[in-house]
């Protein structure tokens, strides 16, 4: 059984990539022992224009970035919802960085241990297809309300995990998950 936190991330961007765009949205639900103690729900100021095709994608316009924090303003909560946890994301190497981008952005390192949802798919269901996150929810019979909202898309790939690891079993799920790992390069975290 996996008992360190696992905090289930998803960001919206301003485009594609970390270095010349900015997180518009965080959603993060931090797990321990199974339970839920803690989650973000925030959209930011990108302190960028949001493009049209993110508008469209995600439904996050300019006007509702105005007054909301930026990514700086929010570094307090995230040392707490991520201390000492596992990050876990769908497509982990995009998410997480955008978050190194971001302390970098603020002369800070940010190093956490981090397990792909993709690749964890891959490992448990190696026949299907597909393992990008509508193919997941599909396959699993998730009801998302928000789909490419940061949050809900967070909160899926805690479903998925849990439910995985139930139906598996803890060793299958632990022996995919131990094996999927990577650790961070150093014991320093942000």
């Amino acid at each position: 059984m996996i008992e360190e936190p696992i905090v289930f991330v998803d960001v919206e961007t301003t485009g594609g990539s970390a270095f010349s765009s900015r997180i518009l949205e965080i959603g993060a639900v931090r797990v321990e022992n199974g339970v839920v103690v803690n989650y973000m729900n925030q959209v930011l100021d990108p302190e960028e224009t949001v493009p049209g095709w993110i508008t469209e994608l995600t439904g996050i316009a300019d006007r509702e970035t105005t007054g909301k924090p930026t990514f700086a303003a929010v570094v307090p909560q995230l040392e707490q919802l991520f201390a000492g946890a596992l990050f876990v994301a769908h497509n982990v190497t995009f998410d997480y960085s955008f978050f190194t981008e971001e302390f970098r952005r603020l002369d800070r390192s940010f190093d956490m241990p981090r397990l792909c949802t993709v690749r964890l798919s891959r490992a448990l269901y190696p026949a299907e297809k597909s393992h990008r996150l509508d193919a997941v929810i599909a396959r699993h019979g998730y009801e998302v309300e928000r789909r490419h909202r940061a949050y809900d898309d967070a909160d899926v790939l805690r479903k998925f995990y849990f439910d995985n690891l139930e139906q598996f079993g803890a060793e299958k799920f632990t022996a995919a998950h131990q094996r999927l790992r990577q650790q961070p390069k150093s014991a320093a975290f942000m």
